[in-house]
């Protein structure tokens, strides 16, 4: 023999090799996923529970971004004189104290290390960048430090997001991936409570206790997350299998993974990287923008970016609107802390939901209600100022709150982090994050004006604008917005590639496992029009 032809023999058996590799990675991954898919979500709770347990420790952190500072003591230190003698905070700094932490945020979403280490830094961070706004002089010290403690803000919100994605089943990511909302009330109602509670302080206590407060919540984080499990999807993206295997031990009770279980976890995650390499081989931001990344990325954006432009922002300025409309400020508080709990009452609303229906009704669902709610407020808006009416819009924004934390503002997380593909899904995230950001700066711009009598001075009229908005995100919604429930990342993988219209996601058939020129792939109950392509056909690869 040759060596010629003993090169080729060995070029022959090197592929065989390679070849059974492949079906044993993707027989190993289908047991994984079917099992995964076979669990009730009470076997998944009492199993994954550490898992979930622990995504809620990494959520808890945005806790610390629900506070405000709208009270009277602040306007006492840092506001202007008007035309009658009373104290305000121009809508000008108004806007740009709410807008420089999320312009902090933006150059926190950009973190590129594993979720332990960037975690316990930040908590790091957010320790120091307390002192500027607890100790601050002036407004633009104040903005200074809202700055600053931005740049951790935006660092866990991309990070919980993305852990949550990753660490347990598919039944679990929509509880843990919305736990985020629950959060956000969780903080916003205990900030308001505080602020409740300093409204007898006078002195300059009054606007600090808040901020104060927030050195609650560092140490314990920081000491926790020096024990936490690191993502198996980026372990394997980083090629530590060993380390991998040990995270996917810890999330779930102990003894249950078999070595055999552990491998199956390992091939599962290693197959859905494979078919999204056909996207794109990279996994930086470039690669966010090719191939079929691109339209997940622009829906993952919109979907963040219409929870500014619903007009949600209004809600926020309710005490202050209704104060300008007769309401005492104890009174207008005391609504406040109501419009606070609805963040906590509408997540397990939205949870319960979830159970019986998709992410994309229940988003739309919502955009209606809320669209509804504007349209209501913005007539009253039209019709003489009176007690009555002004009571009358303090229940619908309540409502328009509570229809808001029952969908949009639990359900976009839950989108957000099943759209994305894993290889860029943080890359994904935090360029989502950044279309909110910069919406919410824009909607913080506006809305002051729009409601504050010394500016464009609306009031409720305002609301006709953010009905026009929310129309044009139903409009969008309803062609673009794909269901992702109950689908693994390898399914939805597969319908990404095949360019299936977002409202044929639902009733398409997917084999994630079969091979690729195989017609049974993809298969939907009638024919379809690629929204991409415009070729219509049955969706094969």
């Amino acid at each position: 023999m040759t060596a010629s032809e003993k090169g080729d023999i060995k070029e022959i058996e090197a592929f065989d090799d390679a070849e059974a590799r492949r079906e044993q990675l993707a027989a190993a991954a289908k047991e994984a996923a079917e099992a995964e898919k076979k669990m009730s979500l009470k076997e998944v709770l009492r199993i994954y529970y550490p898992g979930a347990l622990w995504s809620m420790f990494l959520s808890a952190a945005l806790i610390m971004e629900g506070y405000d500072i709208g009270i009277a003591a602040f306007k006492n230190h840092f506001g202007h004189i008007d035309d009658k003698g009373k104290k305000f905070v121009p809508a000008n700094w108004q806007a740009g104290l709410n807008n420089g932490a999320q312009a902090g945020q933006i150059i926190g979403l950009f973190s590129r290390f594993g979720s332990k280490r960037t975690y316990s830094c930040a908590m790091v961070m957010m320790t120091g960048a307390i002192f500027i706004p607890v100790f601050s002089k002036n407004l633009p010290m104040l903005l200074g430090g809202e700055i600053v403690c931005g740049i951790p803000w935006g660092i866990f919100q991309t990070l919980t997001t993305a852990y949550a994605a990753e660490v347990c089943p598919v039944a679990l990511r929509v509880y843990l991936s919305s736990f985020v909302n629950l959060c956000w009330g969780i903080g916003l109602f205990l900030a308001v409570g505080v602020i409740r509670a300093c409204l007898v302080l006078d002195d300059n206590w009054g606007w600090r206790v808040p901020y104060i407060v927030q050195w609650v919540w560092p140490i314990p984080l920081f000491i926790g997350s020096l024990f936490l499990p690191e993502s198996p999807r980026w372990l394997v993206g980083k090629g530590r299998i060993d380390d991998a295997k040990h995270a996917i031990r810890r999330l779930a009770i102990k003894g249950h993974h078999s070595e055999a279980d552990l491998d199956a976890q390992i091939a599962l995650i290693q197959h859905t990287d494979e078919l999204e390499k056909r996207a794109s081989s990279g996994s930086g931001y470039r690669d966010a923008f090719a191939g079929t990344n691109r339209r997940r990325l622009e829906t993952t954006m919109v979907v963040w970016a219409i929870q500014s432009w619903c007009g949600k922002t209004v809600v926020s300025y309710a005490s202050s609107f209704l104060q300008q409309a007769g309401m005492s400020q104890t009174n207008a508080f005391n609504l406040n802390m109501i419009q606070n709990t609805m963040y906590i009452i509408g997540t397990p609303i939205y949870w319960f939901m979830s159970l019986r229906w998709g992410r994309r009704p229940i988003y739309m669902f919502g955009i209606v209600c809320i669209a509804m709610a504007h349209l209501i407020v913005g007539i009253i808006g039209f019709t003489p100022k009176t007690s009555g009416s002004s009571y009358g819009i303090g229940v619908i924004l309540v409502l328009l709150n509570l229809s808001y934390n029952y969908s949009l503002g639990p359900c976009c997380y839950s989108i957000v982090a099943d759209l994305p593909a894993a290889r860029v899904r943080p890359q994904s995230i935090a360029m989502a994050r950044v279309a909110y950001v910069c919406s919410h700066i824009c909607v913080s711009q506006l809305v002051p004006r729009m409601l504050q009598a010394q500016a464009w001075g609306w009031g409720a009229r305002a609301c006709m604008f953010w009905f026009g908005t929310c129309t044009i995100a139903f409009t969008y919604c309803y062609f673009r917005l794909p269901e992702t429930k109950d689908r693994t990342f390898g399914e939805l993988n597969i319908l990404f590639e095949n360019k299936v219209p977002a409202r044929k996601f639902a009733s398409t058939k997917v084999d994630e496992f079969a091979e690729v020129n195989d017609s049974t792939r993809v298969q939907s109950a009638e024919s379809f029009t690629s929204e991409e392509g415009g070729e219509k056909g049955r969706g094969k690869a």
